[in-house]
């Protein structure tokens, strides 16, 4: 089952029905939870699965803090110390090397730099890098599982 949830800067975490609703045009609210009181949420992506059950939001916000929510329940699990290279993190993505075990997140921050993260998050930031990998501002990247 494919879940679709947006973040804000409302500060609140939304989830859409994206099975039943009609059209390009309208998407149906299953829910929303409020995430931060004073930080704005940057980035969202799904939490890897590795020892749980249940599916499981990591967010990251501008005060450079990481939180893994579960939307299910709608409670944060863990909140830690985010990377602090170049700015507040704006994406991230999973990177999955075949044959490795372990599980790494490369995210990007709005002017120059993108970096690595080892998973699990746990805010050791002995397990964090960060790199200007551009002159200006990022606008996207892409995650190659081919090497």
């Amino acid at each position: 089952m494919h879940r679709l949830f947006s973040i804000g800067k409302d500060r609140r975490l939304f989830e859409y029905d994206v099975y039943n609703s009609v059209g390009h045009d309208k998407l149906i609210v299953l829910g929303h939870f409020s995430i931060e009181q004073e930080a704005l949420p940057t980035a969202c992506i799904w939490y890897p699965k590795r020892d749980s059950k249940e599916g499981l939001i990591l967010t990251a916000n501008n005060e450079y803090k990481m939180k893994v929510w579960n939307p299910s329940a709608q409670s944060s699990r863990t909140t830690c110390l985010g990377p602090t290279y170049g700015g507040e993190i704006t994406k991230m993505k999973q990177l999955a090397i075949p044959g490795l075990d372990e599980k790494y997140l490369v995210y990007q921050t709005a002017v120059k730099v993108m970096g690595l993260i080892k998973m699990p998050i746990d805010g050791n930031p002995n397990k964090t890098m960060g790199l200007i990998a551009h002159p200006n501002k990022i606008a996207d990247f892409c995650v190659s599982k081919n090497g």
